[in-house]
């Protein structure tokens, strides 16, 4: 509204002018006020969240007992049976016969060569005693290497005396690291040494020691693994810690150098210098049958440890538990190759399946008096066991798993340790009937091993 006045010079006024202001463009602007602290305020909070999960992620993982930078472990390994088919004939590069037949250049001719007369130069090398300090300073560099793999470790226990008053007794023994798997460091330990352990212990460096767990265990092998958490030990000690290197057994012989770290004398530390004095046995254990070898180094009932080859390659852990009524006052060594796949399996704490038979290969003249190709011999059906509520017995043969063709207990075993607990598998058994021998089809279902 306005209202008009006419001044003396005869002009007009504006008394009062009224401007209407459109409410549209307020609302315009307290809605973009709005968005714009909205979208700070979420930036923030986004920001505090991520600063909060990275802080608690990995403790709630913990308390949850996940943790998804944890890795797998794996220790491969070769197997005689991987070779066996590389050459069926049993020839190596002399099948060459045959193509000079069929093209003609060898028939009925005779191509004489020149002979050349081969000299024989015999060079006596006489070895002084820096020849002997050159080997010792090998060998001492190849131990330094090897032993940053082995750890002491301490089993504290709680014991009463008898006056029945409570105090802790500490026992000392040797591990090897095995793994890494991005949250423990795997150590892997003699069964015996720490089961009635209430706190394990481990000098990681000569001024660390570390709390562990007791992981897993075989009571069969009298192996462990303990974990040590990562968290626990500092960048610079992890340096000097190495993972060991695992190699094979299988190539194992008589007279072949060796050397024992960890504990072979009795004493947390020591280490042995010998030769493998024999090979060749397996001993059966539960759904397999390992290899064990010995060697000419002092039998000691407090013996523990590790055989390492002259490349720094564990191929053997001493045992005092797995030996025959003949290699009682022995000393004895596992073979490492049979053995991986349970310690891979203890590493990733896998729960791994019961069969419940012992047996053992069978040799050709087995098989051909059987009239089967391939196969393995049951002993002995345990009790309350998979196999013996599937009705097998001792003699059975167990021919293939699952179609696949068994041809040896360390097959049986592989076959078996790729099946889950409470899985059903199928075998297929010979069987010796009323003097006839029949070919049977069972499922059995596989259940979880207990120790």
């Amino acid at each position: 509204m306005s209202e008009d006045n006419n001044g003396k010079d005869g002009k007009v006024y504006s008394f009062i002018q009224e401007q209407v202001t459109s409410k549209k463009k307020f609302k315009i602007k307290r809605m973009l006020y709005s968005a714009a602290w909205t979208i700070i305020l979420a930036c923030i909070f986004g920001l505090v969240a991520g600063v909060v999960f990275c802080i608690s992620g990995p403790a709630i993982n913990r308390l949850l007992g996940k943790n998804e930078d944890k890795k797998t472990v794996e220790f491969p390994t070769i197997t005689p049976e991987d070779n066996n088919n590389t050459n069926p004939n049993g020839n190596s590069g002399t099948g060459g016969s045959e193509e000079e037949d069929s093209d003609g250049k060898n028939d009925g001719e005779t191509e004489t060569e020149p002979k050349t007369e081969t000299v024989i130069i015999e060079k006596y090398i006489n070895a002084d005693i820096k020849d002997l300090i050159s080997i010792s300073q090998d060998l001492r560099n190849l131990v330094s290497k090897a032993e940053a793999s082995v750890v002491k470790v301490i089993a504290i226990s709680n014991s009463k005396d008898v006056f029945n008053n409570d105090y802790e007794s500490a026992g000392m023994t040797t591990g090897l690291v095995v793994a890494d798997n991005g949250e423990d460091l795997l150590v892997l330990v003699s069964y015996d040494k720490v089961k009635d352990a209430a706190d394990i212990r481990v000098n990681v460096h000569d001024s660390l020691q570390v709390k562990a767990k007791l992981q897993d265990y075989d009571v069969d092998l009298n192996l462990a693994i303990i974990a040590l958490s990562l968290v626990e030990i500092p960048e610079s000690v992890k340096d000097s810690i190495q993972i060991a290197n695992l190699g094979e057994s299988y190539t194992l012989s008589s007279g072949m150098f060796i050397v024992a770290l960890g504990s072979p004398n009795g004493y947390v530390g020591s280490m042995e210098v010998g030769i493998v004095t024999s090979k060749g046995l397996s001993l059966p254990v539960t759904d397999n049958r390992i290899d064990v070898f010995q060697t000419d180094i002092n039998y000691n009932e407090n013996s523990d440890g590790f055989i390492i080859n002259l490349k720094g390659e564990v191929i053997g852990l001493i045992t005092n538990k797995l030996k025959d009524e003949y290699n009682g006052q022995v000393n004895t060594a596992i073979g490492i190759s049979k053995i991986k796949k349970i310690i891979e399996d203890m590493a990733n704490q896998k729960d791994r399946s019961y069969f419940g038979i012992k047996g053992t290969d069978m040799t050709e003249a087995a098989l051909l008096e059987a009239g089967i190709e391939n196969g393995i011999c049951i002993t002995e059906v345990e009790a309350d066991s998979p196999a013996l509520a599937a009705g097998l017995q001792s003699g059975d043969m167990i021919l293939t798993v699952n179609d696949i063709p068994i041809i040896s207990m360390s097959s049986f075993y592989n076959q078996l340790s790729s099946s889950v607990p409470k899985s059903k598998i199928k075998i297929t058994i010979q069987r010796i009937v009323k003097s006839e021998l029949k070919m049977l089809e069972v499922e059995v279902t596989l259940s979880k091993k207990v120790n």
